[in-house]
């Protein structure tokens, strides 16, 4: 019998974790796709509920959810939290990718944390975490994760970018292990010092008084093309800044 599946998320990484476990994933059954709530600006043929169509898979939003049968729910990186008894249903659990470790850094933009807290923390690891959903935000027990250095010339986009590269082999080596086994897969409650951040948590007014290891971890944290940039006050004027890449 099928594993019925629901898939929330349309990000790049995200349609080609959608493709893989439609074209390679032996028995499973994908119920619906719900694409993100702020759709990302992709190509006509990198979208996820283009796709869904192709195959025949109902496109759907988030109200609706509360009764839909569904045997195993993905998180694919989506951009809204679920109700909990969304969470709850599905008997084999509701999987989510996060950009970031955890317990350490939950919430919303860990990448530009990440760089801004390593020379404060002394931590210069990032990574990205396969975890079951429970109603309080990236607080569910982790199946999985994939780690990698911060570099000293990192920013939040290089960053980020190394993350989401690994977002597909983090599916790809779980997703049968997801499907094949009954009820839920190994996983470890999560454990230590933790920080949690919400999407408007981010001053871009840089500190100049810091050390100036961490004047520049919170530049290189800020620097993030098509996102407001790092700046300063002097006097009534606001002073942006940049790294300079010669």
């Amino acid at each position: 019998m099928s594993v019925r599946v629901l898939v929330l998320g349309s990000l790049l990484p995200s349609l080609h974790c959608f493709q893989y476990l439609c074209e390679e994933v032996p028995d499973c059954e994908v119920v619906a796709l719900v694409p993100h709530q702020s759709p990302p600006r992709l190509r006509q043929d990198q979208e996820s509920a283009r796709y869904a169509e192709s195959q025949g898979i109902p496109v759907m939003g988030l109200d609706g959810l509360e009764g839909l049968t569904f045997d195993l729910g993905l998180s694919l990186m989506f951009d809204r939290p679920l109700a909990e008894p969304v969470v709850e249903h599905p008997p084999r659990g509701f999987v989510n990718i996060h950009l970031g470790p955890l317990p350490r850094l939950r919430g919303s933009n860990s990448a530009l944390h990440a760089i801004r807290l390593a020379p404060l923390d002394d931590i210069w690891t990032f990574g990205i975490s396969m975890h079951y959903m429970v109603a309080a935000v990236d607080q569910g027990p982790v199946i999985d994760t994939i780690e990698f250095p911060i570099f000293r010339d990192d920013t939040a986009a290089s960053l980020h970018s190394r993350a989401v590269e690994n977002v597909f082999p983090l599916f790809a080596r779980n997703i049968h292990q997801l499907i094949e086994t009954p009820g839920r897969v190994p996983s470890s409650k999560q454990e230590g010092n933790s920080y949690f951040f919400r999407k408007g948590e981010v001053d871009h007014l840089v500190d100049i008084t810091a050390d100036p290891a961490e004047v520049l971890a919170q530049v290189r944290a800020l620097s993030f093309p098509g996102r407001p940039r790092p700046y300063i006050i002097v006097g009534d004027t606001r002073v942006y800044l940049t790294l300079d890449e010669s």
